[in-house]
């Protein structure tokens, strides 16, 4: 393995990602009813208006005793006690358990003076009566009141993107409404006098905008609100109006005209609109990325190469969108995997292979292989990609079994 350093005129991903994150705030929250509250981050704790289970109940169909009436029972000498009624789900059982039995069903509240429910297959039922054939333990097959959880236990904590099954128990939970974090504004834009939307047939020297559909679901997936505001054609006017109209947003996520080329505007126009931190990355894909701020709005310009933006979408943009949203964890959570192939890389750059994941018996690391071309413009091996391998600056030849971190993609 040949190792190198970063480069010194260039920013490492974790150092801009950290600087960028560190000026970000959280947006105020706000209450939403539980139908709008899926996949949104929650923003105080959800805390139990009651106890569940709310009453001592049956955890299966049998027969509610008293324990020490059946302490005897066996299969030879079986208990005989009268029946005096039913105990099901939604009604309140009206006699009481002393020397009797009652019918019981799973969910159904113990009857007063009942501590243990017999199971159905250790009983025979005789008419009237009921014969017990197993001595049951004290508390058997009873779920007590509170068992699960108490009244003002924090149950799920802020934070959190909230699941359907973090919905169903807020509302097990007494809840109709929670507070959660508010969905940014992220305004997109495209730039290149070349583009065309999606849809239209491109005519010589133009290509179709991918960019933009892929960003404002990308966008949305985060938990954003996006509104794509078009493409601005390779001048300095063009470039102006569209990021002043931009800057209104909470985020401004921007793809193209980022780089040195005498038609890249972006850098130039977004420096006199507000403020440019970082710019060169040691990266690749996507090397050069503009972080900044355009009036009270974040600001983020992403290279053009559909696979540069798509990676630094996910390294900078997303993060950001995230924690504006006040959620706990604001990357994906990376997995180990072994590399099944030999990989070569530029030296000093931090770089983004995309994977594929096989099943691996060796010490149950998937093995990761290349998804294609790693060109920044093939879009083929992004699809078919399964994460992105995350190959150290230091390194320039990664060996084949080397574990590395990858980010999943799907």
């Amino acid at each position: 393995m040949l190792t190198h350093a970063v480069s010194p005129d260039l920013e490492s991903v974790a150092g801009a990602q950290g600087r960028l994150l560190d000026e970000v705030g959280v947006l105020a929250p706000e209450t939403v009813g539980l139908e709008a509250a899926l996949g949104r981050i929650l923003a105080e704790p959800i805390s139990s208006r009651t106890d569940l289970p709310g009453f001592d109940n049956s955890a299966m169909d049998g027969y509610a005793v008293r324990a020490g009436d059946v302490a005897h029972a066996s299969a030879d000498a079986p208990v005989r006690l009268q029946v005096v009624g039913e105990s099901r789900a939604g009604a309140v059982p009206s006699a009481h358990v002393a020397g009797t039995a009652m019918r019981i069903m799973t969910g159904a509240p113990m009857p007063d003076g009942a501590d243990t429910v017999v199971r159905q297959e250790d009983t025979t039922r005789d008419g009237g009566m009921v014969l017990i054939e197993v001595a049951t333990p004290l508390a058997t097959s009873v779920r007590p009141r509170g068992a699960d959880i108490r009244a003002g236990d924090a149950v799920i904590q802020p934070g959190q993107q909230l699941t359907s099954i973090d919905i169903g128990v807020a509302a097990a939970l007494g809840h109709d409404r929670l507070l959660v974090g508010a969905r940014p504004r992220v305004a997109l834009l495209a730039t290149g006098d070349e583009l065309v939307p999606a849809g239209t047939s491109p005519g010589p020297a133009q290509l179709v905008d991918s960019n933009s559909p892929m960003l404002t679901a990308a966008v949305r997936e985060a938990g954003g609100i996006p509104t794509f505001l078009g493409i601005a054609r390779d001048s300095k006017d063009s470039v102006r109006a569209m990021l002043e109209a931009a800057s209104s947003s909470d985020l401004v996520v921007s793809s193209a005209g980022v780089s040195v080329g005498d038609h890249d505007w972006v850098r130039e126009i977004a420096a006199e609109l507000g403020t440019i931190t970082t710019w060169r990355v040691a990266m690749r894909p996507g090397k050069p990325v503009l972080i900044g701020t355009l009036r009270d709005a974040v600001f983020i310009g992403l290279p053009g190469n559909p696979v540069s933006s798509s990676v630094t979408f996910e390294l900078f943009a997303r993060p950001v969108i995230r924690r504006m949203q006040g959620a706990g964890e604001l990357h994906r959570r990376r997995m180990r995997v072994r590399t099944g192939e030999p990989m070569t890389k530029p030296a000093g750059l931090e770089t983004y292979t995309r994977a594929v994941l096989r099943s691996s018996a060796r010490d149950g690391l998937p093995e990761a292989h290349s998804s294609g071309d790693q060109g920044s413009s093939m879009l083929q091996s992004l699809t078919r990609a399964d994460c992105l391998l995350v190959l150290p600056a230091g390194l320039e030849v990664v060996d084949a079994g080397t574990i590395v971190e990858a980010i999943p993609l799907r």
